[in-house]
C-alpha cells in the first residue's frame, strides 16, 4: 500500500484521478477486482466500479458509496422482454396490467464483500467459466431450452454493454480498467467516446477457458473483440508468465503484457500454526495430520483423486475442503466418499473470507493444488490457492502445469505430481510433503515475503502512472453525477 507522496498516483489539473474499473459481475466473489480496487483508492484515485446487478444476484441496481464506489447497472434479460411484450398484450386486449415491484438492494456492502473461498455454480462471478462443460442438449424440449438460454445470455451481455458504456461516459473518468474480455466492447466504445486510455486486464485465457465447444459463433466474435481490444489498449495486465507470452504471441502486441499475479495481501509474517482454523473447524485433534483444500469444490481440482489416493495413507491422515460446491457435485463427492469407507476421514468445512484464507490454513499440515488442465487456460494458470498456502507456511503438492511447477520448483515449496496421477503417485508425493524437512519448512517462510500483493500492485501502478501522465492539463472533463 502507498505510504508516501511517491508513492501515490498523479494527479489531473489538481484532483485525484477517476479510474472506472469495468466488470461482468455483480462483485459478489471478484476478490482479484476488489483487492485492485481498494490498492488503487489507497494510492490516491477515485475508483468507481461499473459491474451489473441481475434478478437472481446478491445486489440490486444503484450507486453504493464509499471508499470504493459501485454502480451496478440492470442487465436486460428475456424475462424483462417476455413482461413487456406482455403487458403491450394486455393493454391492447383491455385487461388489467398487473405492476411489479424493482429488485429490492440487500445490506452488504462494499466494505464488507468479504469474498468467499467458493467457485461454485451460485457464487461464482456471472460469465465466469463453468465449472464443467455442458454437454451438447438433445431432444427438441432441450433443444429449445438451450436456445434461451444462448438468447438471454446474449441479450445480458449486449445490455451490459451499452449501459455500463453510458455509465461510464456520464462519470467521466480519466483511465479504464477493463477486467477480462467480456468487458472489452463496452471499455473500447467508453474510451473512444471520452479520448481516454484504457487497461486490459486479462484474469484468464478468455478464447481458451473451460467452456462448451459448440458454440462456434460466439467465439469468433470473442476473438475478434479481444484482438481489436487487447491491440489497441493503453496497456495490457495479466495473472501469469504463460499467459503473457501467448497473448503476446497471439495479438502480435508490441509489448509483452504486464505481469500482476493474484497474490494475496501479506501480514507481514507467516501465521503460527496455533492460528489455523481447520482442525477445530474439522473437528481434529493435534495427532490428525491434515491435507488442506482451499477454493471451489468443482471438477477438475484433484478432489476426486485426492478421495481415490487416501486409503493408501495412514488412518491417521484427513482431508479437509475449505470452500463451497455446487449440492449436486458434492452428492457425487460424498457417494465416492461413503463407497470408500471416508466418511470419518473427509471434511467439507465451509469457508472463510478470503482475506482470512492463509491464516485459516495455518494449522494443516500440507495444502494440496491439484488443478487439472482440462482447457488450455486452466494450464497456463497460477492459482491463488498456490499463494496462499505458501502464505500459511504449508508444503505443497501440486499439478505439473507449466507456471505452477515452475514457482514450487524455484522456491522449494513442495512437490509436483503428474496431471494424469494415478492414486499411488499422488500418495507417494503428499507422504514426501508430509515428511517435510524443516530446510523446506525455511524455504516456504523465506518465500512468503518475496510473494505479496504488495510487490503485484507496485507494477500495477506503475502502469497506471505512465497513462495518467498523459491526462494532466487534458481539458476540460465532464460534471461528475
Amino acid at each position: 500500500m502507498p505510504t508516501s507522496t511517491t508513492d501515490l498516483l498523479p494527479t489531473i489539473d489538481g484532483r485525484r484521478p477517476r479510474i472506472a474499473f469495468v466488470v461482468y459481475n455483480d462483485t459478489y466473489a471478484d476478490t482479484r477486482v476488489l483487492k485492485i480496487a481498494a490498492t488503487v483508492a489507497d494510492a490516491g484515485a477515485d475508483v468507481r466500479i461499473f459491474a451489473f446487478s441481475s434478478r437472481t444476484g446478491h445486489f440490486g441496481p444503484g450507486l453504493e458509496t464509499g471508499p470504493v464506489e459501485i454502480d451496478r447497472v440492470p442487465l436486460r434479460e428475456i424475462a424483462h422482454l417476455l413482461t413487456r411484450w406482455g403487458l403491450s398484450a394486455r393493454r391492447l386486449l383491455g385487461r388489467p396490467v398487473p405492476t411489479y415491484a424493482p429488485t429490492a438492494r440487500t445490506d452488504e456492502s462494499v466494505a464488507a464483500p468479504a469474498a468467499v473461498v467458493s467457485s461454485s455454480p451460485q457464487a461464482a462471478p456471472a460469465g465466469a467459466p463453468a465449472a464443467s462443460v455442458p454437454s451438447k442438449p438433445a431432444g427438441a424440449k432441450n433443444m429449445a431450452i438451450d436456445l434461451w438460454r444462448r438468447a438471454d445470455a446474449t441479450i445480458k451481455q449486449g445490455s451490459f454493454w451499452i449501459r455500463a458504456r453510458s455509465h461510464m461516459a456520464a462519470w467521466g473518468p480519466d483511465l479504464i480498467h477493463a477486467h477480462d474480455a467480456n468487458t472489452l466492447v463496452a471499455a473500447l466504445s467508453a474510451s473512444r467516446r471520452l479520448g481516454i486510455p484504457y487497461v486490459y486486464d486479462s484474469h484468464e485465457l478468455w478464447t481458451e477457458r473451460n467452456i462448451r465447444a459448440d458454440r462456434p459463433v460466439a467465439k469468433r466474435f470473442e476473438r475478434l473483440y479481444e484482438r481489436i481490444g487487447a491491440k489497441r489498449a493503453g496497456a495490457v495486465v495479466t495473472v501469469s508468465p504463460s499467459i503473457a507470452d501467448w497473448l503476446k504471441k497471439r495479438f502480435r502486441l508490441k509489448a509483452r503484457p504486464v505481469l500482476v499475479r493474484n497474490i494475496p495481501l501479506f501480514t507481514g509474517q507467516v501465521p503460527e500454526p496455533s492460528a489455523g482454523r481447520l482442525r477445530e473447524l474439522a473437528a481434529l485433534t493435534s495427532d490428525d495430520r491434515v491435507l488442506a483444500y482451499c477454493g471451489g469444490i468443482t471438477t477438475n481440482r484433484g478432489i476426486e483423486e485426492t478421495i481415490d489416493a487416501l486409503p493408501l495413507l495412514p488412518e491417521s491422515v484427513h482431508f479437509v475442503l475449505l470452500g463451497f460446491g455446487s449440492e449436486v457435485y458434492r452428492a457425487g463427492l460424498d457417494a465416492r466418499v461413503r463407497r470408500l469407507g471416508l466418511t470419518d476421514r473427509v471434511h467439507f468445512v465451509g469457508a472463510v473470507p478470503s482475506a482470512e484464507v492463509s491464516t485459516a490454513l495455518a494449522d494443516a499440515d500440507v495444502s494440496l493444488v491439484l488443478t487439472r488442465p482440462a482447457c488450455l487456460s486452466y494450464e497456463y494458470s497460477l492459482p491463488n490457492k498456490l499463494f496462499e498456502s505458501i502464505q500459511a507456511g504449508l508444503p505443497i503438492v501440486a499439478t505439473d502445469l507449466v507456471d505452477a511447477a515452475a514457482l514450487v520448483r524455484q522456491y522449494d515449496v513442495g512437490e509436483i505430481v503428474a496431471t494424469d496421477m494415478p492414486a499411488s503417485a499422488l500418495a507417494e508425493a503428499i507422504t514426501a510433503a508430509l515428511a517435510s524437512t524443516d530446510e523446506r519448512r525455511a524455504s516456504i517462510r523465506r518465500a512468503a515475503p518475496e510473494l505479496t500483493w504488495q510487490g503485484e500492485s507496485a507494477r500495477l501502478l506503475g502502469v497506471y502512472r505512465s497513462l495518467l501522465t498523459g491526462r494532466r492539463g487534458s481539458g476540460t472533463r465532464r460534471r461528475r453525477k
